[in-house]
């Protein structure tokens, strides 16, 4: 049997399934996940333009793609840099039985309706008692055939390679070391957080939560698959409906309750209720029984994870009004 870490052979370009003993070590789960998310931020960036304050001028960057081809050149990027730096991680999980497992469709169905509403109502909760927020969450906006290129690639090519990264690798590993429940929250938090905008955080972090726990409960890592393309091809649809409807300026910061009477009460509201369906998720998908389950017993804890979990922390506080306010005087001040 061929180790997971040895070297693949023009013969056998994939082992055979692993022993118990064998799989995902956290901190190559860890760095590899990391290395997704820097691919896919500074390659979407990269591919889709961007603008740079340099010397007091904006410096354009890149080569101005639309948004799904930009998207689809990333996930084309972290499929080689999977394929060449983590080739015994990426082996372990195709020979892992989360892989090789199909989805529960039902179970996929019914997980993503009710965390779809639990990360609802925390985003509810959050954007009522921070109107402003709603103005910094990041739109799936596009137009004409760029809808289909744009749902391809954020609704599901993107799903699958988020999948692989947090709930295949980095959970994966956690699991190993740690066991089920510090993997579920681990993966979930850092992935939560990677999204770098506060109000998106409250809304993903149930949803990350779905995501690990339905993982665990069918033994099939396309049940989260399924769940968070569900998610993706409802927010890039609705997206698009709007910006036909209604047009990409109107959309944002829509809606808010402008009666400072009702916003705490609301709130509270909300997230109560969001907190009851998220327990009722957490009361049906129990993890089923594995033998990877602390099969390497250690540490989880590794340098990539933090620096996922700060670069999260430090994006979201840049998103800050008081934070954005200060942000041309520093730049003056860089400059």
């Amino acid at each position: 049997m061929t180790a997971p870490d040895a070297p693949l052979s023009s013969a056998q370009p994939w082992p055979d399934p692993p022993n118990p003993t064998q799989g995902i070590r956290a901190v190559d789960g860890n760095r590899a996940a990391l290395s997704v998310l820097a691919a896919q931020q500074l390659g979407t960036a990269f591919f889709a333009g961007l603008d740079v304050p340099i010397r007091g001028k904006l410096v354009h960057l890149g080569l101005n793609l639309p948004l799904g081809p930009a998207l689809l050149l990333s996930v084309l990027l972290n499929v080689i840099i999977l394929s060449v730096f983590f080739r015994p991680a990426v082996r372990a999980l195709l020979s892992d039985t989360r892989w090789r497992t199909p989805p529960a469709w039902g179970v996929a169905l019914g997980a993503f309706v009710l965390g779809f509403i639990a990360s609802r109502a925390f985003l509810v909760a959050y954007v009522t008692l921070f109107p402003s927020a709603a103005e910094v969450i990041p739109p799936f906006l596009a137009q004409g055939s760029g809808v289909w290129v744009l749902l391809l690639a954020a609704g599901i090519v993107v799903p699958i390679m988020e999948e692989i990264a947090f709930r295949g690798l980095m959970m994966r590993g956690h699991e190993r070391a740690a066991g089920f429940g510090v993997a579920a929250v681990a993966s979930s938090f850092a992935f939560a957080l990677a999204h770098g905008v506060p109000a998106t955080i409250a809304g993903i972090l149930p949803l990350a939560y779905v995501l690990a726990r339905a993982a665990q409960h069918t033994g099939s890592l396309w049940t989260s698959v399924l769940i968070h393309a569900f998610n993706n091809l409802l927010a890039v649809g609705l997206g698009a409906l709007l910006a036909d409807k209604l047009g990409s300026s109107t959309i944002q910061g829509s809606g808010a309750i402008t009666s400072e009477a009702m916003k705490l009460p609301l709130a509270i509201g909300a997230a109560l209720f969001g907190a009851v369906v998220l327990w009722v998720l957490h009361a049906w998908l129990t993890p089923k029984a594995d033998p990877q389950e602390r099969s390497a017993p250690g540490p989880w804890l590794s340098a990539a994870w933090v620096v996922i979990v700060t670069f999260g922390l430090v994006m979201a506080l840049l998103t800050l009004p008081g934070v954005q306010a200060e942000l041309p005087r520093l730049q003056q001040i860089l400059n």
